[in-house]
C-alpha cells in the first residue's frame, strides 16, 4: 500500500511537470515583479472580553496565502499562465511560509533573500460564520531595494515576454529599477501607486482605480483624470471604477467602457490583481485588447463575490482550458 501511494505521487509529479513543460513551450512568459507579502487569515468567533469593552475573538483556524505581487502570480497560475514571480524578501518566518505557499501553488519564483529586510505580513481577522472582514494588522518596514538587487531582478527577468509590475509601494519598485526594465523593450503592465507616478512614463499600460487616478492626476472627475494620465505618461490607461465597471483609454484614441459584472460584492480584496493578471494572460495568448479587457472585467466581477483574494479560472470565464 505504501509503495502504491509513492507510485501515485510520482505519476502525479510527472503529469504536473509535463503540463508545465507544455505550457512553457506554447505560451509566452509573464514575469511578475513587485512587492510580495504573506497574507494571514484568522477565522474567528466573537466572545465577551473579560478585561474591557474592546472586541475579543477566539481564533478557530488560520490560513496563509501569497499576497501583493504573490496574489497576482497566484491569479496567473490559476489561469494556467506561463509565469515567474520575482521579488526581494527577508530571511524570516514569513518568507519561509511564503515559499511553502508558492510551492503548493506550483508558482515558479525567484525570491531574493536579504537579511536586512522584513517580509511584509498582513494579518486579517474574519468571522468564521460568514467570512466578514473585521480588521487588519500590517507588519512592515518600507525600505527601497539596493542596486545589487536591481541587477539581480533585471537578469532574472530577461526571459520575459511580458512584465507585470505589482507596485504596493513597499520598496521593491524603484525609479532605477523601472528605468532598467524599460531598456529591455518588453511590454510592461503596471498596477500603480500614486506616489510613484514618475516611474510609469511610457510603460504599456497602467491600471489605476478611481482613487489612484484622482490622486495621480489632481482631477476629481475620474474620466478626465484617466485621459490626463494617458497624455502625461504616454501610456494606455485601464481605469477600474468599482460598481461602474472599467474604462480603457488607448493612446490611439479608442475608449472602451465595460459595465460591472459583479452579482454581489462581498470583498474587493485582490480585485485589482485579478484585473491585471487576467488582462496580461489573454494578451499573452494573443487575444485582442478589447477581448482581454472584457475577460478582465468579468474576472473582477467573479473575484469580488468571494472572501479574501480569490483566483479565477478560465473555466469560470467561459473558456475551455487550453493546454
Amino acid at each position: 500500500m505504501f509503495l502504491y501511494a509513492i507510485l501515485i505521487s510520482i505519476i502525479k509529479d510527472i503529469k504536473t511537470l509535463k503540463r508545465h513543460c507544455i505550457i512553457s513551450l506554447m505560451q509566452k512568459k509573464i514575469v511578475v515583479i513587485g512587492d510580495v507579502m504573506l497574507d494571514m487569515y484568522d477565522y474567528c468567533k466573537n466572545r465577551e472580553n473579560p478585561e474591557s469593552s474592546a472586541p475579543c475573538y477566539t481564533v478557530i483556524s488560520t490560513e496563509y496565502k501569497p499576497g501583493g505581487a504573490g496574489n497576482v502570480a497566484a491569479c496567473l497560475a490559476k489561469l494556467g499562465a506561463n509565469l515567474k514571480l520575482i521579488s526581494v524578501v527577508g530571511k524570516d518566518y514569513p518568507s519561509d511560509n511564503l515559499v511553502m505557499r508558492l510551492d503548493e501553488l506550483n508558482i515558479p519564483y525567484n525570491l531574493i533573500r536579504d537579511e536586512k529586510r522584513q517580509t511584509v505580513l498582513k494579518e486579517r481577522t474574519l468571522s468564521v460564520h460568514d467570512g466578514r472582514y473585521h480588521y487588519r494588522k500590517d507588519r512592515e518596514v518600507i525600505q527601497p531595494i539596493e542596486l545589487n538587487h536591481i541587477d539581480e531582478i533585471v537578469r532574472s527577468a530577461r526571459d520575459a515576454d511580458f512584465i507585470i509590475i505589482s507596485d504596493y509601494a513597499k520598496g521593491i519598485i524603484t525609479y532605477a529599477l523601472m528605468e532598467e526594465l524599460k531598456k529591455m523593450k518588453i511590454p510592461i503592465f503596471v498596477d500603480p501607486k500614486p506616489n510613484h507616478l514618475s516611474y510609469y512614463k511610457r510603460v504599456s499600460i497602467i491600471t489605476p482605480n478611481v482613487k489612484e487616478a484622482r490622486e495621480m492626476s489632481g482631477i476629481s472627475d475620474e474620466m478626465k483624470a484617466a485621459e490626463k494620465l494617458k497624455q502625461e505618461l504616454e501610456t494606455n490607461v485601464l481605469l477600474t471604477r468599482s460598481e461602474k465597471g472599467m474604462s480603457y483609454f488607448g493612446l490611439t484614441g479608442e475608449i472602451y467602457d465595460f459595465p460591472a459584472e459583479a452579482k454581489e460584492v462581498f470583498d474587493v480584496t485582490g480585485a485589482g490583481d485579478s484585473v491585471i493578471a487576467t488582462f496580461a494572460h489573454f494578451i499573452a495568448k494573443e487575444y485582442s485588447i478589447k477581448d482581454a479587457l472584457s475577460l478582465a472585467n468579468k474576472a473582477a466581477g467573479i473575484s469580488v463575490g468571494h472572501t479574501g483574494c480569490y483566483q479565477v479560472t478560465e473555466k469560470e470565464l467561459g473558456i475551455g482550458i487550453r493546454v
